[in-house]
């Protein structure tokens, strides 16, 4: 038993000390639609936010966030402008059966271990910049804009595939950011938790968070 606890602490220990991937880049002037711009605004109820998290040793959840409203703003066929808003009080579990453990991994998702929802009820993306993609499997367009989660803004960029037709638009985009950039961090802070307990749980976790969004929007 002791051997396996040491074999444990050393994983945690070295886990720790490996560098994360960065995501966070430096944040931008927002994007404002022109006046000749046509504005889809975002359907909460068509549109979705699934997010992935994974342990460093074994296992992984999943599940969604609401969006609460957006928009996307269009000079011809070339996307100028955009932004939504998440509800983060609508965190919900989809790998676990109803019941106590779903219950509780929420609440504490909403916890001040992770994303505070009591102080930070929404998260928000806003658009910096838009690039055309040529011939890229990953996507139409490489967007860039300032995330906003947990009261902390930073650039992020990533690629989406974004079509229109005459009524509406559809975007979709996989967003992946290193939760310590965002504070988002078991036990408080890696500054202020190295300490403790805490420290140790969330070195079990990976740094990764995925968000899949799916944006359908109408005139």
């Amino acid at each position: 038993m002791k051997k396996l606890i040491l074999v444990l602490a050393a994983g945690i220990f070295f886990a720790a000390c490996g560098e994360s991937k960065k995501t966070a880049e430096e944040t931008q002037e927002v994007a404002t639609a022109s006046s000749e711009a046509v504005t889809y605004a975002i359907d909460p109820a068509q549109s979705s936010v699934k997010w992935f998290g994974e342990k460093k040793i074994t296992g992984s959840h999943n599940g969604t966030v609401q969006l609460t409203n957006g928009s996307l703003s269009f000079e011809g066929e070339n996307l100028t402008a955009g932004n939504f808003t998440i509800d983060m009080t609508t965190i919900k579990d989809l790998d676990l059966p109803e019941g106590e453990d779903k219950t509780n991994l929420e609440t504490h998702l909403k916890s001040g271990d992770f994303f505070e929802v009591e102080t930070y009820a929404t998260s928000t993306f806003n658009i910096t910049a838009v690039e055309k993609l040529e011939g890229s499997t990953e996507g139409t367009h490489k967007i860039t804009g300032n995330l906003t989660i947990k009261g902390q803004t930073h650039g992020v960029s990533f690629p989406a595939t974004i079509t229109t037709t005459e009524t509406g638009v559809n975007a979709a985009a996989k967003i992946v950011i290193n939760r310590n950039e965002w504070g988002i961090v078991w036990g408080g802070t890696k500054e202020t938790n190295q300490k403790t307990l805490d420290y140790l749980k969330d070195n079990l976790l990976k740094d990764e968070i995925t968000f899949e969004v799916a944006l359908v929007g109408t005139k």
